[in-house]
């Protein structure tokens, strides 16, 4: 289909190895399910020995139909046949290989005796494949199909092998020369450095395809133009042709996927190409678009450059909408996007990711470390936030592309990944800690500022306070956003909450000391109160300080001093009590009206609140911390 794909684009000089290359990948395809029947058989036969999947052969081999990898284990036999899940369609797309296997061979010299004596061959042994109806295969038909010939009799396996060597010979008599992996014929001087340099480029990045077929390419010089055409992976429509003339760079890329069309072009987005797309036609019943973009390179060098950059970036288009695909359940949408261009950005792609296992991956990191914090249909993004999760599936591309290039065991990469991932979820604790803590920043702001202006009261004291407070109760929104994602921090909700009711009746305190403030023993009583309250804020910061160094594995004596902090918030509390007590008998003292009674009892009410409140936040932190932090 390639091929057709070529004639669509006007490239007829490219069909030869573009047949070429696609039955050598067709002959791989067909091992692979030779094979699976093979595995099928053997495994209906002894069903109590452990079945293959033949997964990594699959994967090898460029097919993506998951489903085959559990054919063997779901295979039978009665008396009658052997049952193989999805035999008829197995057989109808080896039927299909071995044509497209067949067809190079056919077109090179189709008046030839020979050739017509290979497609009678092939007819006939074709037209011998059992139908499989219901999936079911007579006794004997597997070993027919997949044996080598013997005593004069031929198979499918037989005329398989005698194609691939007909290949091989096809394919030394087709290239003139090869260029750094390139198959080469009909080239100019000129043509030479700059098929080197695209070469260049993807033999710079190729092997972070790992096992997966794909990059072929073939070079030569029709109607006075270079032309380089590369397979990219193995789906059918999925072609580029580049054609070089006088610095003038030409591409023409198809795909049945417009999304990895507009991700290709905004890979090449820092050279000046003009860019069409076109609708390109339909191939095995899906519709395909083709994209042509122009460069003008001001000299050889640029031109070389251009050629060497587009190579490159190659390897980033195979498998690309499945890796995207597989990060459903992790990112939103353009964040897939972004993660996979950032991995083409840093050449690491996202072969070796699919190649570990792909969203399996990255779900047995969730069940082995997420525990309670996760449940069924959670995504990433939504329990992490987006830039944690994006981060983390940085981290996960990073550490199997270089894991795989270094060599490290799978096993290795694995546990890498959960202990990054079990950092990210304790992270989100250090971040709540620090929320908290510029929380605490904020109660402290209040404290002294109302502390301030019972001594030396200001006209801006109230508004002050209103900003102070609308910034606490955005940190508590952010808190109960974060615990909505991750309900096992509820605890830091409870926290802000309590924290933020200390907030609530400082600023009360701020508006109430517009309205007047005593005078004698009774502002020396308020002042007291006040004092404490500072004081209570101030401890408050020092415990949610220790608590975060506690958090990363702090010493004993950290432990000590939090402890210490939320204690001596407890005592501030019963301090303030008393303060708010003799602050009553001082107004019922000196109070001149009712008013002016009602105003400072008021005033003391409020603080000693904001101080419960404290003591109720840090009693929550305690419970916290002894029992989750330091207690697990």
């Amino acid at each position: 289909m390639k091929t057709t794909v070529l004639e669509i684009i006007g490239e007829t000089a490219l069909s030869p190895p573009a047949r070429l290359n696609a039955a050598l990948a067709a002959n791989d395809r067909l091992k692979y399910r030779f094979s699976l029947l093979q595995l099928a058989a053997a495994h209906a036969d002894h069903p109590a020995r452990p079945p293959a999947s033949l997964r990594r052969e699959r994967l090898g081999c460029g097919i993506d139909d998951e489903g085959l990898d559990a054919v063997v284990s779901a295979s039978a036999r009665d008396a009658d046949a052997y049952h193989v899940p999805g035999a008829a369609k197995l057989l109808r797309q080896i039927a299909e290989e071995v044509r497209v296997m067949a067809a190079p061979i056919l077109a090179a010299a189709p008046a030839r005796a020979d050739a017509a004596g290979l497609a009678r061959r092939t007819d006939a042994l074709l037209a011998a494949l059992p139908e499989a109806a219901e999936d079911r295969l007579p006794p004997g038909a597997i070993e027919a199909i997949t044996r080598a010939a013997q005593d004069g009799a031929d198979s499918l396996h037989q005329l398989v092998m005698d194609l691939h060597k007909r290949l091989n010979a096809l394919q030394a008599e087709l290239a003139e020369e090869v260029i750094d992996g390139a198959n080469a014929y009909g080239l100019a001087d000129e043509d030479r450095p700059l098929v080197a340099a695209f070469m260049a480029g993807l033999n710079r990045t190729a092997r972070l395809k790992f096992n997966h077929p794909g990059l072929a390419t073939t070079a030569t010089r029709s109607d006075g133009r270079l032309l380089i055409q590369n397979d990219i992976g193995t789906t059918d429509a999925h072609v580029i042709v580049i054609r070089v003339r006088n610095r003038t760079l030409s591409v023409t890329y198809s795909d049945v996927h417009p999304e990895r069309l507009a991700f290709f072009q905004a890979m090449l987005a820092a050279y000046p190409f003009a860019w069409q797309t076109d609708a390109g036609g339909v191939l095995g019943g899906m519709a395909f678009q083709l994209a042509t973009g122009i460069l003008h390179a001001a000299d050889a060098a640029a031109c070389a450059d251009a050629l060497g950059f587009l190579g490159s970036r190659l390897v980033f288009l195979i498998d690309w909408n499945r890796a995207r695909k597989q990060l459903r359940g992790f990112l939103r949408g353009a964040d897939r996007i972004a993660l996979l261009a950032w991995a083409a950005e840093q050449e690491l792609g996202h072969r070796g990711f699919l190649e570990l296992g792909g969203a399996r991956l990255v779900h047995q990191a969730i069940e082995s470390c997420a525990g309670s914090a996760m449940h069924f249909g959670d995504r990433l993004c939504d329990v992490l936030g987006d830039e944690e999760a994006l981060a983390f599936l940085r981290f996960v591309l990073r550490a199997t592309a270089e894991g795989l290039l270094a060599g490290q065991s799978q096993a290795l990469v694995r546990d890498r990944i959960r202990a990054a991932l079990a950092q990210h979820f304790s992270n989100e604790e250090h971040r709540l800690l620090a929320l908290a803590a510029d929380h605490a920043g904020l109660v402290f702001e209040l404290a002294t500022l109302v502390r301030d202006a019972l001594r030396e009261p200001e006209a801006a004291t109230a508004r002050r306070a209103r900003r102070f407070e609308h910034d606490a109760d955005q940190l508590v929104i952010a808190a109960r956003e974060a615990v909505r994602r991750r309900p096992d921090h509820a605890v830091f909700r409870l926290l802000l909450e309590a924290a933020d009711d200390a907030a609530d009746q400082l600023e009360d305190v701020a508006f109430l000391l517009g309205l007047g403030s005593p005078a004698g023993e009774t502002a020396n009583a308020l002042h007291a109160l006040a004092d404490l309250l500072g004081e209570a804020a101030q401890e408050w910061i020092k415990a949610l300080g220790d608590a975060a160094v506690l958090g990363r594995g702090g010493r004993a004596e950290e432990a000590e001093d939090f402890l210490a902090a939320i204690d001596r918030i407890g005592v501030i509390e019963h301090e303030a009590d008393d303060a708010e007590r003799a602050l009553a008998a001082a107004a019922i003292r000196d109070a001149a009206d009712f008013r002016a009674l009602h105003l400072v009892v008021s005033m003391g009410r409020a603080l000693e609140a904001a101080s419960d409140a404290l003591k109720r936040g840090g009693l929550i932190l305690r419970e916290h911390v002894l029992g989750e932090v330091l207690g697990g």
